[in-house]
């Protein structure tokens, strides 16, 4: 679904660039064993589902984070730990979650989310407001250039084999050759 909304050539090129699985640091960052006094964690590292970066100037070149649930159970383990998506929200330009039906989410989108939901093609419920966004720190710059690359591969490997992609686009089939187009819509 993520796929099929941010990959599309527009014109000169792609309009966005899609990560799936971006960490908060590059490696095994955030490994810290006074954590585990704390938390009965010992790391700070966190997995946020994809992240797409508009190329575009004129659109800023904002950075979205999406959230994929996929029933009311996983949203709502979401909710009960919001490091998750703090450890984010604060270098993205728009936050996102993304369901397959909106009937997940009832009255507990936190405020800074945008909703997209829908199985064939995402359709947007609630826009997601601009945040105002720190600068990403290098570690996560590095993590999320490591994650761009690694689904740019596997993307390739899926269309050469013809396998369907993961959660991100349950419906995935080969991708077919990109058509381009004199315009291409924004979020």
């Amino acid at each position: 679904m993520l796929r099929r909304r941010y990959t599309k050539d527009c014109g000169n090129g792609p309009r966005y660039v899609l990560a799936e699985h971006v960490r908060n640091e590059a490696g095994f960052g955030g490994y810290d064993p006074s954590l585990s006094a704390v938390n009965g964690k010992r790391s700070t590292l966190r997995t946020i589902d994809a992240m797409a970066v508009d190329l575009w100037p004129s659109g800023g070149n904002a950075i979205h984070g999406f959230e994929v649930k996929v029933s009311r159970s996983d949203w709502l383990a979401e909710l009960r730990d919001p490091t998750k998506a703090e450890a984010f929200m604060r270098y993205v330009d728009h936050l996102w979650l993304v369901v397959p039906d909106a009937a997940i989410v009832r009255d507990d989108l936190p405020d800074g989310w945008g909703l997209l939901a829908g199985v064939g093609s995402l359709r947007v419920r609630r826009r997601a407001p601009r945040l105002d966004p720190e600068p990403m720190p290098r570690s996560m710059q590095a993590a999320l250039a490591r994650a761009v690359a690694k689904t740019a591969v596997q993307e390739v490997g899926r269309a050469n084999t013809a396998q369907p992609a993961h959660h991100l686009h349950p419906q995935a089939s080969p991708t077919p050759p990109r058509k381009e187009s004199p315009s291409c819509p924004g979020t």
